[in-house]
């Protein structure tokens, strides 16, 4: 009955007036309202708010947009929200577009363990 609770993710929170430039790495959950120039990886989901903003590759178990992010995202799901905007590569299992969401680039349908390979080695193979 009182057993041990489950580990929850830690959740790391970019706020609306922050800007940040580098590689960034979480060991859990990511919000973003502020603006991120550069690479995320995160051992969680990753949600960029309506205010947020990415320019740089995205490597987590879930992403959802609700702002705007541009370059190459591996994950398992992309969801774009109405106001979503994503410009780039997504390497996904799953895409879920809400109407008014938009989605500028090119999906590879790639379960999430592959897409942490060198893409380079996984188009040569399909070729």
């Amino acid at each position: 009955m009182f057993g041990q609770k489950k580990p929850v993710n830690p959740l790391s929170f970019i706020a609306q007036e922050c800007h940040l430039t580098g590689k960034l790495i979480f060991s859990g959950d990511v919000l973003i309202a502020g603006h991120v120039s550069g690479d995320i990886q995160a051992q969680g989901n990753v949600t960029i708010e309506p205010s947020g903003t990415v320019e740089g590759d995205i490597l987590c178990r879930e992403l959802m947009i609700a702002g705007q992010s541009s370059g190459e995202a591996r994950c398992k799901k992309i969801t774009l929200h109405e106001q979503g905007i994503f410009e780039g590569d997504a390497y996904c299992e799953h895409i879920e577009i809400l109407d008014g969401g938009q989605f500028l680039g090119y999906r590879h349908r790639d379960p999430l363990s592959t897409t942490e390979t060198n893409t380079d080695v996984n188009t040569a193979e399909n070729a």
